[in-house]
């Protein structure tokens, strides 16, 4: 009883989790660029019993949330005909250099703008970032420029970014160093919608909640049945 005690507990965890994950999907429902978390579990330790003739009987102490990774999907292009915006189609990010603290941050939200410093001006995010180029050197705005200016970089293991909030993202140990994509495929005058289907999103809602609503319910049977032990005693 006490063990199926903690391992509800662990499932309501686990499932609490999974609800914030998608809950947070769903708001970036319109974010430009946004990509889907995932949550990922893992089991528990098991517990070796002696059933009884020489029989072992495994028992499991419920799961809990592992990681939570990105699943990475091609959003639709939308039509702006904005003379900044861009669009990947296929992998690859944009490298935005903060003006606050100079690191370098990757999106695939090309809704760029022109941000004018004194006697010049650079190709900046919606925040006032620098947008860089494929040598992460900040662009220029000048006769010469050109949308294709713009870098476009890859990862080894893009699943492994650390998701920063809405949709910028931070490279990692796991995620490796960013690289050039020396072909990157950018649609000019377009936006890339969010990946987020939210059929899908509402789906594992349910999943979830009804997962919560059953570890409770276990949790609260044990409670009863440990009641009723200690009652006998």
């Amino acid at each position: 009883m006490i063990r199926g005690f903690y391992s509800a507990a662990a499932g309501l965890e686990s499932r609490q989790a999974q609800l914030s994950v998608i809950a947070n999907n769903m708001a970036n429902t319109n974010t430009t660029g946004f990509n889907a978390q995932k949550a990922n579990f893992s089991a528990l330790l098991y517990q070796s019993l002696n059933g009884g003739a020489g029989n072992s009987i495994n028992i499991g102490h419920g799961s809990r949330l592992s990681d939570t990774g990105i699943a990475f999907k091609q959003g639709d292009l939308i039509r702006t005909d904005g003379d900044l915006d861009c669009a990947i189609m296929g992998q690859g990010f944009f490298a935005v250099e903060s003006k606050k603290d100079q690191t370098t941050t990757y999106t695939r939200d090309g809704s760029f703008r022109i941000g004018n410093e004194k006697s010049k001006s650079f190709l900046v995010n919606g925040a006032g970032d620098y947008v860089l180029d494929a040598k992460e050197k900040k662009i220029e705005i000048n006769e010469s420029f050109n949308v294709q200016n713009v870098g476009v970089f890859t990862f080894a293991n893009p699943s492994e970014l650390k998701l920063l909030g809405g949709n910028q993202y931070a490279a990692t140990e796991l995620s490796g160093d960013a690289e050039n994509l020396k072909e990157p495929t950018v649609v000019a005058g377009h936006l890339e919608n969010s990946s987020v289907q939210l059929a899908e999103e509402m789906v594992k809602m349910i999943e979830a909640s009804k997962g919560f609503s059953l570890n409770s319910k276990i949790i609260q049977t044990a409670d009863e049945m440990e009641k009723t032990v200690n009652q006998l005693r």
